[in-house]
């Protein structure tokens, strides 16, 4: 089409030279031309008190306040000749032409955008018929005055150039209107339907755009009634202030300045006031006032929206660019539009269609731009749910919900290792400096790991949404992971990471290193899913720990063993409900009497399929899975009661129980546990708490708070198992026990090991240096119990002196041990 017009523009320079014979072509010659003075004249007046000059053709086809008039005169026709003189519709406010034919009007036509049109005829454009007859002199006078531009491009031609160049126009209007409708229809459902902003803002703007385009380029008349396209024309300036309004808050919501330029979004009321303002300012002040205004506001919004375009374009917002494409085309079009109606460029076919094509091109450009910025939030939104924020990897979402789903798209060969990197400390290290900077830690790490295995072939690359590639997925702060093809031997892999793992971090001006463990499963994806996969490498991992080798591979029973762990956590929340557990007790005895002082209660758990459960397995697992608070109250429950309702039988002896290390971290364990015994009416001082230290105590603050409560209130506090696992002098000096209890590890090879002989003889006197009582346990035999009653040990327990017991049989030991004292 744009070529079209612009064919059509040369052709219409070519044709100047012939006058006034009858051409499509728009005339290019100035007219003679008068200017009115302060009183209206006739047609009459004109010709007789006005002088006519060419000079002040261009005068008349700017702005002005003043009212023109021009002189077109045909020369005697050798024959009758009906030629049309059609205008283009630009607004003029009066015009008014009289056909003066011998000295008399012999019609007069009425064609303002402020007047009555007469006579009245059907609207195909601004035209007028003029028969010519040999003979006879005519002489057309135009009259003209407005508040906008006074220009008046004209065309004289036949009646057959007419009807052609009018079924052009038909379809030039048809096509340009069709286009406008089509677009302004589907943006206003894709509005309704998602609500958009921006989408209101353009469709606001467009239907500004199409009613200012349907009067300036005489399409309007067409579609509307005419008295609504003369309102149209009067208010035209106000029209174009309110598509610049429009075009300024579709370019914001668009571009999101609120986000990407939040200084510029600051501004935007006092924008609005602006644009208030100058609406206001339009519909008051005449237009030939208000255009220089108009043309600063709208090359403001022209300059911001443009800059906004740029800046947000230089940041990765692609639809921009697309933006700014349709923006320059519209800036071009208003430009070409207001420089010809200024008449500071030849009307012709080109530069009159100029604003209409650029802005069906710039509509067209908006709505391209808002599918392609779906689109481009579509692919934000969904690299943000893929992908880790701090380290910008694919994370567990991608994992679960991508590559499982199209493994078979990703990894062709379905054959794979899948090596899971587990990083310890992590929940420390939060609470040492913040969630915030320990992510930023393990995403440092993240990325330092896929930066290394970018140059491994054969390590296999997942494509993202915005179609970047990662080799590591961070599933997690604890778990990095990233998958091979199993032709490959992973070992060479993990080798080449490990110095990239061993690097140190920096942190709040700390240096530190990220301890970790590997697991490496394999297996083909046609036999098993990916998270299939994941758990194996997870349970190779926890097996790593326990390893001397940099990585561990999955093996079956793995699996079984965690399997069974599983179900022994939910066998015994079961039991813990239903009471299933019972104890026993294993008679404590003062070595250098015999006599019983005390027992130790030894929880037990018989299951009704799997039969007697060691407490080995299920303890530790307890503590493991949270269960070991459940457990420790049930016993706690059972013993206190069973003390309540036997408290004459057991005479001034005492009972212990064993709670974890982990109970001391309850923060309402030691006030809890004062409470029950306050419930069961039994004295505090008939409990010994023997504190087992299968996990290290990591508040050990809390924990000396909840010991030296417990003490307070009567309870003898003992360390059990001292010497193995996670004893230390610290857990001494803060718990202050009353007793420590030396593991049988070191008592049951006393006799033989001469190691364990001098150990537990240094155990035995720092206990009387302490001030505390020592308690063997394991006494298998007679040599080894009489080697601890010679250090000075003060109790002892055993197989040797007493196996545990049931409560009954307990009960009956003391009432003998009390008859033979």
């Amino acid at each position: 089409m744009l070529l079209l017009l612009l064919l059509s523009g040369h052709a219409g320079a070519m044709a100047l030279s012939e006058g006034f014979t009858g051409s499509t072509d728009y005339i290019t010659e100035p007219l003679l031309t008068a200017i009115e003075g302060t009183e209206r004249l006739s047609p009459e007046q004109a010709l007789q008190e006005l002088s006519f000059d060419s000079r002040h053709f261009r005068q008349a086809s700017d702005l002005s306040t003043e009212a023109y008039w021009h002189k077109i005169t045909f020369p005697s026709p050798p024959a009758t000749t009906e030629l049309i003189l059609r205008l283009s519709n630009i607004m003029i406010d009066e015009l008014d032409l009289y056909l003066i034919q011998d000295g008399q009007v012999v019609r007069h036509w009425i064609r303002g955008d402020t007047q009555q049109w007469n006579p009245e005829e059907s609207y195909a454009s601004i035209w007028f018929p003029i028969d010519l007859h040999p003979g006879s002199e005519s002489l057309l006078l135009i009259r003209k005055a407005s508040e906008g531009p006074l220009l008046l491009p004209l065309r004289l031609m036949t009646a057959q150039q007419f009807n052609q160049l009018t079924e052009r126009s038909f379809k030039l209007w048809a096509a340009a209107a069709g286009a406008l409708l089509i677009l302004l229809i589907h943006n206003t459902v894709i509005f309704l339907l998602f609500r958009y902003p921006a989408y209101g803002y353009y469709i606001l703007f467009h239907l500004t755009v199409f009613l200012s385009l349907g009067v300036t380029q005489g399409f309007g008349p067409w579609l509307w009634p005419m008295a609504f396209n003369q309102f149209l024309g009067s208010i035209i300036l106000t029209l174009y202030t309110l598509s610049a309004w429009t075009i300024f808050h579709f370019s914001l919501q668009f571009l999101q300045v609120r986000t990407r330029l939040p200084r510029w979004w600051r501004y935007r009321r006092l924008a609005d006031l602006v644009f208030a303002f100058s609406v206001l300012i339009s519909l008051i002040v005449p237009e030939n006032y208000y255009a220089t205004p108009f043309s600063v506001l709208q090359g403001v919004v022209s300059v911001c929206s443009i800059y906004w375009g740029i800046a947000i374009l230089r940041r990765g917002f692609s639809p921009a660019a697309l933006y700014l494409l349709a923006w320059s085309f519209f800036i071009v079009g208003a430009a070409i539009g207001g420089m010809t109606f200024r008449n500071q460029l030849p009307f012709n076919s080109f530069t009159e269609h100029a604003l209409l094509i650029s802005t069906v091109i710039e509509l067209l450009g908006f709505s391209f731009s808002l599918s392609l910025r779906a689109r481009h939030l579509e692919t934000a939104k969904n690299q943000q749910l893929m992908t880790n924020p701090e380290s910008g990897l694919p994370n567990r979402n991608y994992f679960l919900n991508h590559l499982r789903n199209h493994h078979h798209q990703e990894l062709p060969d379905l054959s794979v290792h899948l090596v899971l990197i587990h990083l310890s400390g992590i929940t420390e290290l939060s609470e040492a400096v913040g969630p915030g900077s320990a992510g930023k830690a393990t995403a440092t790490l993240a990325k330092r790991v896929n930066q290394a295995l970018e140059n491994e072939h054969c390590v296999i690359r997942h494509r993202l949404p915005n179609l970047s590639q990662a080799c590591v997925i961070d599933m997690d702060q604890d778990n990095l992971i990233f998958l091979c093809h199993q032709t490959n031997r992973p070992e060479e892999i993990i080798e080449h990471l490990e110095p990239v793992l061993n690097r140190s971090i920096r942190l709040h001006q700390i240096e530190f290193q990220q301890l970790y463990s590997i697991g490496v499963a394999s297996g083909c994806l046609n036999e098993l899913d990916m998270t299939t996969l994941y758990q194996h490498a997870q349970l190779a991992a926890r097996a790593n720990w326990r390893s001397n080798h940099l990585w561990s591979r999955y093996q079956a029973d793995q699996q079984l063993h965690q399997h069974t762990q599983l179900m022994l956590v939910a066998e015994m929340s079961k039991a813990i409900r239903s009471h299933g557990f019972h104890f026993l007790i294993q008679p404590k005895v003062e070595l250098a009497s015999g006599r019983i002082r005390s027992g130790e209660v030894l929880l037990r758990w018989k299951h009704p399929t799997l039969g007697m459960v060691s407490p080995a397995e299920f303890i530790p697992l307890a503590e493991n899975v949270g269960l070991i608070f459940k457990l420790t109250q049930l016993v706690l429950n059972m013993v206190l009661n069973w003390i309540r309702l036997h408290a004459d039988e057991l005479h001034d002896t005492t009972l212990a129980i064993n709670i974890s290390a982990r109970d001391l971290l309850q923060q309402n364990f030691a006030s809890g546990l004062i409470e029950l015994c306050r419930t069961y009416d039994i004295s505090p001082r008939r409990i010994v708490l023997e504190i087992t230290e299968t996990t290290a105590i990591s508040d050990k603050n809390l924990a000396a708070e909840n010991a030296d409560v417990l003490r307070s209130a009567g309870f003898s506090l003992s360390i059990d198992d001292f010497g193995a696992g996670y004893s230390s002098m610290q857990n001494i000096n803060r718990l202050a026990p009353e007793e420590i209890k030396i593991d049988r590890l070191f008592v049951s090879n006393l006799t033989e090991n001469e190691t364990h002989q001098t150990l537990c003889r240094c155990l035995i006197y720092l206990s009387k240096d302490l001030g505390t009582r020592s308690t063997a346990e394991g006494i298998e035999t007679n040599e080894q119990l009489e080697l601890l009653r010679s250090w000075g040990c003060h109790s002892g327990q055993g197989f040797y002196l007493y196996r545990p017991m049931p409560a009954e049989e307990y009960l009956a030991l003391l009432q003998d041990s009390s008859g033979t004292g």
